[in-house]
């Protein structure tokens, strides 16, 4: 009787940890709608204005309002990003907290023509139940503040040490402070330089 009770409870058991995983959300992945891209400036109606940069299927970005500060990296595929997020409240001066998690958005195109995002965003390693987060796109607007954090931790990047680290976008130079400068190609009808004897 002991051993029957004790293996139901042990199956019960293993039935709640098998649940106890990441929410994720269950989304048919779409083509992106042609002339879409997740590249630029977005108003949300949750989360305020949001810079997002894409390079290839890497986003970086950040969005502000009111107190908060925050932060998005992910992946594309088709017409969604998958993203982490973090974000910096400081309610209390001198007393920022910080929260983390996980979300999805997708690109869709309005009737109106405009370019929407309609996703969610969850808590930790969730990407679900936190709640909606959706924008519309400032088609005008260029993404300027992609790397705002970055200017306040002394102009360094934070890494994660992946392979994403050495990602460039379309409005950052190519060089690096170590390379040597680029060699022009000579003209061999042109006079020789000078050599200064």
């Amino acid at each position: 009787m002991q051993l029957r009770r004790l293996s139901s409870l042990l199956f019960v058991g293993a039935l709640a940890l098998a649940g106890c995983g990441p929410k994720t959300a269950h989304i048919d992945i779409g083509r992106m709608p042609e002339g879409g891209t997740f590249h630029g400036v977005w108003a949300s109606p949750q989360y305020g204005r949001m810079h997002l940069c894409m390079s290839n299927n890497t986003v970086v970005g950040e969005y502000t309002q009111d107190e908060r500060l925050g932060m998005i990296q992910g992946r594309v595929t088709g017409d969604v990003l998958r993203f982490e997020w973090s974000e910096e409240r400081e309610l209390v001066v001198g007393r920022p907290t910080t929260t983390r998690g996980h979300g999805y958005f997708r690109l869709t195109l309005g009737e109106d023509g405009n370019q929407y995002l309609r996703g969610e965003w969850g808590l930790d390693d969730d990407e679900v139940g936190g709640g909606e987060w959706n924008a519309v796109k400032l088609g005008r607007e260029r993404p300027t503040e992609c790397y705002a954090h970055v200017r306040q931790h002394g102009g360094q990047r934070p890494t994660s040490g992946g392979a994403d680290d050495d990602i460039r976008f379309s409005d950052e130079a190519e060089t690096s402070p170590d390379a040597a400068p680029e060699a022009t190609p000579t003209d061999p009808t042109a006079p020789a330089p000078a050599t200064g004897n």
